[in-house]
């Protein structure tokens, strides 16, 4: 029942267990000094076993062979290929343990209060499983959540994306602001050049900020083209000639 509940996607409640944190560390640390004792082992034979080989008069000793040992391999050359087959085991024993451990540490959260107590409420009220079997609702600091789906983070090329949809958008901006000198010839007034100019840099400024245009530049640099741009304008308005209306 408990499990045909947490399965569901309309469940008020949402999966919970135990890490076993002490747990797990007394295990890695086990496995670990197992593999230490192995690695001594290993340590000690290889010692005899190099004692054991002849030097040559030049000082050289034989090269080392495991298909020779397999054949002709005295008694601690046999142990020694045993052990190896030992520590093998045991270090993918090892290595499975801690591998298993990093990624729930970094997988998982700490289950949240409103999740511990909506699970522990459900299961009061239905009482799926013998009390001593739900005992591990009250390891509150050992708990996480499951069921939780870790967005990655944005990559560069993800951070690229929006600022190539931008750029349609960003042809027709230059031609807008490029209008004010077509208008300059049939506006006979500096007052209405420069208004002229007020309007359609405002009308740009809000479709940039309201865009994905905002993306092609930093608002620092979008603020000083701005102002570059409206001095422009200005100046341009006051050189071009002016006439009575």
């Amino acid at each position: 029942m408990l499990a045909l509940e947490l399965a569901s996607t309309d469940s008020p409640i949402k999966p919970v267990y135990r890490k076993f944190e002490y747990l797990n560390h007394r295990i890695l640390l086990h496995l670990q000094d197992e593999l230490c004792e192995l690695e001594e082992q290993l340590r000690t034979l290889d010692e005899i076993i190099a004692q054991m080989d002849p030097a040559f008069p030049d000082g050289q000793r034989t090269p080392a062979s495991r298909r020779g040992e397999a054949w002709a391999g005295s008694e601690m050359h046999h142990r020694r290929t045993h052990l190896l087959g030992r520590v093998f085991l045991k270090t993918e024993q090892y290595n499975r343990a801690m591998s298993a451990y990093a990624s729930m540490a970094t997988d998982s959260r700490p289950a949240g209060e409103e999740r511990l107590h909506a699970y522990q409420q459900w299961m009061a009220k239905h009482t799926p499983v013998h009390e001593a079997e739900a005992i591990f609702l009250q390891k509150k600091t050992d708990l996480i959540a499951l069921g939780e789906v870790t967005k990655p983070p944005r990559s560069e090329e993800a951070e690229m994306k929006p600022a190539r949809h931008a750029a349609p958008v960003a042809y027709y901006i230059p031609l807008a602001l490029m209008l004010p000198l077509l208008l300059f010839s049939i506006i006979p007034t500096l007052g209405g050049r420069l208004l002229v100019t007020a309007l359609i840099g405002a009308g740009a400024f809000m479709v940039a900020a309201t865009t994905r245009v905002r993306l092609l530049m930093p608002a620092r640099e979008g603020a000083i083209c701005g102002a570059a741009y409206v001095l422009l304008m200005a100046a341009i308005a006051g050189c071009i000639p002016q006439h009575a209306g």
